[in-house]
């Protein structure tokens, strides 16, 4: 009898049991399906559109070889966080990435101008995308059709900027291109803003390699410490592609007297905001966060931190 009640006590909460879990798994299934609807009904659509205007560049537009194309970017994650933006440069079957930039921008939006030069082709398609935190993407585009003559530009040349590397006592670490001056940790303040580049020293895969970055580059900061409290700080874009493979000479850089080689030698495919190896003669092609072209000749790079680097500068006025 006592076996009896024992084992109807057990089928018992056996079924209890059986009722609970399944009851839990409903439970458990409703809430996946209440927070996958609550996700998809909360996703946020990116927006962006391309300026209009006489300051930009509309669609259909001819510009002259080595003209300016003006590009404004008005964007929103519509909610959601901007984090990616993307401009290409489309010519046949040829796409050429201008610009591949993480970002994070939120509920202000983006409201942001870009700068190119009109290369030989004939037409091009200019491809706006951004991305917000859902992975929503949204997408522009304008056609540019090349027009007659051309509109190579003016430029400024510097010789012989001295830059202090990351021990010198001397300091002057800080550079502005456009005016070709040096600044050290003291009398830069007011002035961050108008830095686009630092130089340094250290060992890469076991290579002495003096080396050129800017203040928007992320490891920066930890050769110039000051710069973490700076509300602005300049992303300048090396063509490593270029220095590397010694695509322009010092002689081609000498005799440099407008901007279409500053513009033309820039290959944006392999560029990053810091350029190794920057050796004696080394010529590197770049652009700046104002969108100007420029080159860059090394005529001393010491082999020390504390030592210095002396350049040569010629940037689009």
């Amino acid at each position: 009898m006592q076996v009896e009640t024992i084992n109807k006590i057990r089928k018992q909460g056996g079924k209890i049991l059986t009722a609970r879990l399944s009851y839990f798994s409903l439970l458990l299934f409703l809430s996946i399906v209440g927070i996958s609807c609550s996700k998809e009904e909360t996703r946020h659509n990116a927006s962006l559109l391309l300026k209009t205007g006489a300051s930009y560049t509309t669609n259909n537009e001819e510009v002259k070889l080595g003209g300016s194309i003006r590009i404004g970017v008005l964007a929103s994650g519509a909610g959601s966080p901007l984090t990616y933006l993307r401009i290409e440069r489309v010519t046949g079957n040829d796409t050429v990435v201008q610009i591949d930039r993480g970002i994070y921008i939120g509920n202000e939006g983006m409201d942001e101008d870009f700068i190119f030069s009109k290369d030989t082709s004939a037409l091009e398609e200019w491809r706006v995308i951004v991305m917000n935190a859902d992975r929503d993407t949204a997408v522009r585009s304008l056609t540019v059709f090349r027009g007659s003559g051309s509109a190579w530009g003016p430029i400024n040349s510097y010789d012989n900027i001295e830059i202090s590397l990351q021990d010198n006592p001397t300091s002057n670490w800080f550079v502005d291109l456009d005016s070709g001056l040096t600044y050290t940790s003291a009398s830069v303040a007011g002035k961050e803003q108008d830095i686009d580049i630092m130089a340094y020293f250290y060992f890469t895969f076991g290579l002495p390699s003096p080396s050129l970055t800017c203040p928007g580059y992320t490891a920066a900061v930890g050769y110039y410490p000051d710069i973490s409290s700076w509300v602005v700080k300049n992303n300048t874009l090396f063509d490593y592609l270029s220095s590397d493979n010694n695509l322009v000479s010092v002689e081609q850089f000498d005799m440099a007297v407008n901007d279409s080689l500053l513009v033309t030698a820039y290959q944006p495919s392999k560029v990053s905001g810091n350029c190794k190896y920057c050796y004696t003669d080394k010529v590197i092609p770049f652009r700046n966060s104002a969108g100007k072209y420029g080159l860059i000749r090394v005529k001393q790079a010491d082999l020390s931190s504390e030592g210095i680097m002396k350049i040569s500068v010629k940037i689009q006025k």
